[in-house]
């Protein structure tokens, strides 16, 4: 489970908002720094699969994108 800290650190980057936050939960991402250097197609295809069908479009993995430069700028 996401806590409160990670939760607002989150909903910092661009275009993510409680929703998105939920789909990670649901594929066991629990802190920021889990997603450093991931890849945001791959983690849109895991919630996908976990979803069981194709949720995320192109928007989606440009706001993976802003979660994950977040994560990497966090992390230095």
């Amino acid at each position: 489970m996401i806590d409160e800290t990670e939760r607002k650190a989150m909903l910092k980057a661009h275009s993510i908002g409680a929703k998105m936050i939920a789909w990670l939960e649901e594929i066991g991402i629990e802190r920021l720094a889990d997603l450093k250097g991931a890849d945001a197609d791959e983690i849109a295809m895991r919630i996908d699969i976990a979803l069981g069908r194709r949720h995320l479009n192109r928007l989606g993995i440009a706001a993976l994108q802003n979660l994950i430069a977040l994560a990497d700028a966090q992390s230095d």
